[in-house]
């Protein structure tokens, strides 16, 4: 066996393996008898037939298609040995160059290489943002508002009502070969909020729902918004829009009061006292996994920067695969599927991959490597106790959210454990690096390790799904 190896930019090798002449002329006899015992030739029982036999049945392309792949099969998994290489995946066949003496050309594609820069100096103060007495008061203030009466209005539109409206959007300046309607005729319910109490993320943009202001039911409001760069709905970002909303009806919330009744609705609560401290630490539990979620994202895109990242293309597109399917996933929620969603976004699946969908793929791949190389340069474990207590998370997760049954019911018994065991042993791990990765950047922030208490948590309805309509 000869060899010739030539290692490429993007972690594959190509090599060249030539192999002994006669070697395709016995893979050749060994193929006429695999061919000979699934072949009826007259005269002869399956496998006996003479090769000449074989040869003059079913021609010499037949046998040597079949040698071929019977010495691929061989020689492949010796020709690794004897490069030495431990391949990511397969490897393609691109061309056998010669069938006498068998010379073949493979490219293989290489496991992923990280070489982390200066881990040890990165430095990121770890500073938590505490919950306002205002975030506790806005959170009940929407639970009263998921348990109100609604009650149809002849007045005008006013603070605290909640309108049902159509809206309609128009692209007032688009570009060349762009369809300027953004929205037709969209169903939506805006509340009207206090001015005090508007927010950022108001949807379409902050301040649209006092703008409605006066207005009675049958009338419509048209609005002017010009969207800046950086707007959360990328749809409008850097669009000037003009939003004609028609009022079908405008309705009073009728908030429940403060009482025993209402405290035993979000739990076991004796007093408002009690339920602010729960929602406090609701709150709280949510901002801190918020925030480590930038936190360590943002440690790891730094890393990641400076580490040096090579992974062969195949290990791309099999995260490319991934981040398709879980999108569709979710839209399947939605009850959409990626064509109708490709339609109201005006674009093809081609584009979309590769301006969404392939961006999505690499950051998530690299920053996994990056995860794995800092996992085994400070050579993080998982300790029993730490999956134990993922594992009862998830499945808990799962029951709370009522979708336990059906995964078991799709997976199966032991493709379920083993599917849950898999995510469990991920969090773990994620969640050992990350105690590391804030060891370096922040080793003061790390508070002393207590036993887990357990809250009371309210357990608040969808929004709009709890309001009750009076007819």
């Amino acid at each position: 066996m000869k060899l010739q190896q030539e290692f490429t930019d993007d972690q594959q090798v190509k090599i060249t393996a030539e192999f002994e002449p006669e070697l395709l002329e016995q893979y050749m006899h060994k193929a006429a008898r695999k061919i000979s015992q699934r072949t009826r030739i007259p005269g002869f029982r399956p496998g006996k037939a003479p090769y000449a036999m074989v040869l003059s049945h079913v021609g010499e392309a037949s046998i040597k298609e079949e040698a071929l792949e019977l010495l691929l099969d061989k020689v492949y998994p010796e020709m690794l040995d004897e490069a030495q290489i431990k391949p990511y995946g397969p490897g393609n066949l691109d061309e056998i160059k010669s069938e006498n003496p068998p010379i073949f050309l493979f490219t293989i594609p290489l496991e992923p290489e990280v070489e982390l820069g200066a881990v040890e100096d990165l430095r990121e103060a770890y500073v938590l943002p505490k919950v306002s007495e205002q975030e506790v008061d806005d959170f009940i203030l929407r639970a009263r508002q998921n348990s109100s009466t609604i009650v149809p209005l002849d007045t005008p539109a006013a603070e605290g009502n909640l309108l049902y409206v159509t809206l309609e959007a128009v692209d007032l300046e688009p570009k060349e070969g762009e369809n300027p309607d953004l929205i037709k005729a969209a169903p939506q319910q805006v509340l009207i909020p206090a001015e005090a109490e508007q927010r950022e993320s108001e949807w379409p943009f902050p301040g649209f729902g006092r703008a409605l202001i006066g207005y009675n039911a049958g009338e419509n409001a048209i609005i002017t918004h010009e969207f800046p760069e950086d707007a959360s709905d990328e749809e409008l970002r850097g669009k000037k829009v003009r939003f004609t909303v028609n009022i079908q009806s405008v309705k009073a919330m009728q908030l429940p009061e403060m009482d025993e009744e209402f405290l035993s609705q979000l739990g076991d609560f004796k007093t408002v006292e009690e339920l602010r401290s729960a929602v406090l630490k609701r709150l709280e539990t949510e901002n801190t996994a918020e925030y480590d979620d930038k936190y360590y994202l943002d440690l790891v895109d730094r890393v990641r920067k400076d580490a040096k990242i090579k992974y062969p293309p195949q290990m791309l597109e099999e995260e490319e695969e991934q981040v398709l399917h879980r999108f569709e996933h979710e839209l399947s929620h939605r009850n959409l599927d990626l064509d109708v969603y490709l339609k109201m976004r005006k674009t093809d699946k081609e584009e979309f991959i590769k301006q969404e969908v392939t961006p999505t793929a690499i950051n998530r791949l690299e920053r996994s490597l990056i995860m794995q190389a800092l996992s085994k340069k400070y050579d993080i474990k998982v300790t029993n106790e730490a999956l134990e207590r993922e594992i009862s998370t998830i499945v808990n997760d799962l029951v709370m959210s009522g979708e336990l049954q059906d995964v078991q019911k799709e997976l199966g018994e032991k493709k379920f454990a083993n599917a849950i065991s898999m995510e469990a042993a991920n969090r773990a791990l994620e969640t050992a690096i990350r105690k590391q990765l804030r060891t370096l950047a922040s080793p003061e922030s790390l508070p002393a390790e207590e036993p887990e208490a357990e809250t009371r948590e309210p357990a608040l309805p969808e929004a709009d799904e709890s309001a009750q309509e009076d007819k």
